[in-house]
């Protein structure tokens, strides 16, 4: 699966919003799209830390995956850290 880089706040909400309202899941792109930004605006923003350098699998990458499913409402699937 392609990472997708971070993108701006508006193309953020847009696609939770289209999501929303086409009562679709995620995709999983979108998801990764999702933990980037939250981790840009939380983390990436104090330590320099690109989300393409984040471990896949790490609890940092958990923890940001997770909470981008949370953003979207998804509780399946969540992954465990």
């Amino acid at each position: 699966m392609a990472t997708m880089q971070p993108f701006s706040a508006k193309l953020f909400h847009s696609l939770l919003i289209q999501c929303i309202a086409e009562e679709r899941s995620p995709t999983d792109a979108e998801i990764d799209s999702v933990a980037s930004k939250i981790w840009q605006d939380s983390h990436g923003a104090t330590t320099g830390q690109d989300w393409l350098d984040v471990a896949r699998g790490s609890d940092a990458h958990v923890q940001m995956i997770n909470a981008a499913r949370m953003a979207f409402g998804c509780h399946e699937g969540a992954v465990a850290a």
